[in-house]
């Protein structure tokens, strides 16, 4: 028992965060497009992804499990967080600099 206790807690640490986001969805990965700029989930909705979260972005596979709260999507199989935010149907996400 002794030697399962820092397993328990350490997943017990890793799904806090996820229980505290009551806002959040859970979702498959459809496409990624832009190297890692843009992120459509299997719900149609579409992401920008931050500048400093698009390499890890580009790198998810797709059909990833991916948990998409206010601001962040979380993939949940590689255990990453991109800061991103979600588009509104039919907006135009601007072009790289």
């Amino acid at each position: 028992m002794r030697r399962l206790l820092p397993v328990i807690l350490g997943v017990i640490v890793l799904l806090l965060p996820l229980a505290a986001r009551a806002d959040c969805q859970h979702r498959r990965l459809e496409k990624i497009t832009d190297q890692g700029r843009t992120v459509e989930l299997d719900d149609g909705s579409r992401w920008q992804v931050s500048d400093v979260d698009q390499g890890t972005a580009a790198n998810w596979q797709q059909d990833s499990t991916i948990t998409a709260c206010e601001n962040e999507l979380i993939n949940t199989e590689e255990h990453e967080i991109a800061q991103a935010r979600q588009t509104v149907r039919g907006e135009a996400i601007p072009e790289a600099d």
